[in-house]
């Protein structure tokens, strides 16, 4: 009996442990479940209760949009009227500001031609237009490589002045390609804003030195410079050197004709003094012409320079520009 029970044991072990795929098919085991039917789920009963619809009124559009069109998301540039009494426009093709004619010696083609030579930006000036040449756009939302060439024209009236902005050209990888009217709008309007809140801003910043300037002695020294040219340098802040030069000037014949604060320029009248009158200032005579010559002051920080030039705009050099910056020095230093 106990050998008959061993051996219905020993089957079923067996069985139990069969290889055969369709015992393991129909086993029960995770391979049936995995290919058990999904459940479906009857409508709701509603009794004979009619069920409310749903509504429509507060659904979303359907709206077709094309994934592969990049969307460019950054806000137009408009040409602000940062200066006085000013209007401003985008036409199509250029950025321009309408100012008063008192205001050009302030916005004007030599002062935009300053600011781009600080940018390391060359230009050039054919009459009332300037030119600059090849340079990055400088925006950072911008492709790499992609660089751009303006025109600025300076348009003046009976009673007003312009300045218009456009683009030249503009190229990315070497290659020229032309902008969208919104691009357009984008960068002259951008770089007309820049230059004319650049330059406003260097003129308040100088008539607030000019007012807040305390006027003593300090020391000076022939230097050159960035343009090759010998120059009278300053330890002194711009309004500094601006107010105590108005009053040194004159004492070495130069008289003061004109002048303009926020470009740091004066129209001089020079008239020789007397041998004693240069002797005196520890120096000899200078031979210097009499007539108009021209005072240019820059400064950066507490450091300021001023460049003597005449009608022809040649400043001045060797024994004579030695000679009139060191009697101005010793003034100065008074």
């Amino acid at each position: 009996m106990k050998k008959i029970l061993l051996g219905l044991a020993t089957v079923a072990l067996l069985s139990a442990c069969s290889s055969d795929p369709e015992k393991l098919q129909s086993a029960n085991d995770s391979y049936q479940k995995s290919n058990s039917p999904i459940p479906n789920f009857s409508p709701l009963a509603s009794g004979g209760v009619n069920l409310p619809q749903q509504a429509s009124t507060y659904e979303l559009p359907n709206i077709a949009v094309k994934k592969d069109t990049a969307v460019d998301i950054r806000p137009p540039s408009t040409p602000l009227a940062i200066i006085k009494n000013s209007l401003t426009q985008f036409d199509g093709e250029r950025a321009l500001i309408v100012y008063s004619n008192e205001q050009a010696s302030l916005y004007n083609l030599q002062q935009i031609q300053r600011l781009l030579k600080e940018e390391n930006i060359d230009s050039t000036i054919n009459g009332t237009i300037l030119t600059t040449d090849w340079h990055s756009t400088g925006r950072i939302d911008d492709k790499a490589n992609t660089e751009i060439q303006y025109q600025v024209e300076q348009v003046s009236a009976q009673d007003a002045s312009a300045l218009t902005v456009s683009v030249k050209q503009m190229r990315r990888d070497g290659i020229i390609f032309t902008p969208s009217v919104a691009e357009k709008q984008r960068y002259t309007s951008a770089r007309l804003n820049h230059f004319v809140a650049t330059l406003t801003n260097s003129y308040t910043k100088q008539q607030q030195d000019l007012n807040n300037a305390s006027v003593g002695a300090f020391q000076s020294g022939l230097i050159t410079d960035i343009n090759g040219r010998t120059a009278l340098g300053m330890d002194a802040t711009f309004g500094q050197a601006w107010e105590k030069l108005g009053s040194t000037l004159p004492k070495v014949g130069f008289d003061i004709k004109s002048e303009t604060a926020g470009r740091g320029q004066r129209e001089l009248k020079y008239s020789p003094l007397d041998k004693e009158d240069w002797l005196r200032l520890g120096v000899n005579k200078p031979e210097l012409e009499k007539g108009t010559y021209f005072m240019q002051l820059s400064a950066i920080g507490k450091q300021s320079a001023v460049v003597i030039t005449d009608e022809e705009n040649k400043a001045l050099s060797g024994e004579s520009a030695q000679v009139v910056y060191q009697a101005i020095g010793a003034l100065l230093a008074k």
